[in-house]
């Protein structure tokens, strides 16, 4: 899992929302510099462009860390005329990046895709979109699509039956060892636990979907997401379903 600098309460504030159903694209954009953040972007040049709010929803730093700027549902000025239905990543760079960034961009954009309900063709280099002419991203999308098309895909399993047949809940892929998933309904803490303690990771936003693996009676009661990370059992922020009968059946037959 990448590192997550989370600087939402940072930056400067989003005076307008949409729907997370809204958001068709992910774009990918380059910086056209060697190093920087977004600090450095919007005192050097945002701010001087006269934006009210930061160009994307994360920022990838040279050495893999996610600056995370924005929740989905703001939008931010990444692409004139696209921004409502887009959702922006910046890899720090021109036209060279790590391979560091390389691997936090791949986890990031997928997870936008889970989260999203996109497919990796929904992903585009911000030249790829109508009315641009720019050289961002700096990369040739075509191979970033392949890529992620590759690590969506599992290899075919025995007897002609193969794991491309997604058995789909939602917008998350219903996976073996699975007993149930989280929408989320309200903003909510995800948490991770250090020497017995607790350690908030990020906050959820709402209409994201997670699959929960396991529960514990444990500070109120939480459910297990994957890679030790927690959502604490509160009806009023997340919405709690099992699986059907006949999804778990279909599930056991792959």
């Amino acid at each position: 899992m990448v590192k997550i600098q989370d600087i939402r309460q940072q930056v400067a504030p989003s005076k307008t929302r949409r729907n997370i159903n809204q958001i068709k694209k992910v774009a990918r954009h380059h910086s056209a510099t060697t190093s920087g953040d977004y600090f450095a972007f919007w005192n050097n040049r945002w701010k001087g462009l006269g934006w009210t709010k930061g160009g994307y929803h994360e920022i990838i730093l040279r050495d893999g860390t996610v600056q995370l700027c924005y929740d989905p549902y703001y939008p931010t000025n990444g692409i004139g005329n696209h921004n409502t239905e887009t959702y922006h990543i910046c890899v720090v760079g021109n036209g060279s990046f790590t391979e560091a960034q390389e691997k936090a961009f791949e986890e990031r954009c997928l997870l936008a895709l889970q989260n999203f309900g996109l497919s990796a063709e929904d992903v585009l280099g911000h030249n790829e979109f109508s009315g641009t002419a720019t050289s961002c991203p700096g990369i040739n999308m075509n191979n970033v699509r392949k890529r992620l098309k590759e690590l969506q895909t599992p290899d075919k399993a025995v007897g002609g039956v193969t794991n491309t047949d997604k058995i789909m809940w939602g917008k998350t892929e219903l996976k073996k060892g699975q007993i149930g998933k989280i929408t989320i309904l309200k903003p909510i803490n995800l948490w991770t636990e250090k020497d017995g303690k607790l350690v908030e990771v990020r906050v959820l936003n709402p209409e994201e979907e997670y699959r929960v693996y396991n529960y514990r009676e444990e500070h109120g009661g939480q459910y297990n997401v994957g890679d030790g990370h927690w959502i604490t059992k509160m009806p009023e922020h997340i919405k709690y379903e099992t699986p059907s009968k006949a999804m778990l059946e279909k599930l056991n037959f792959k």
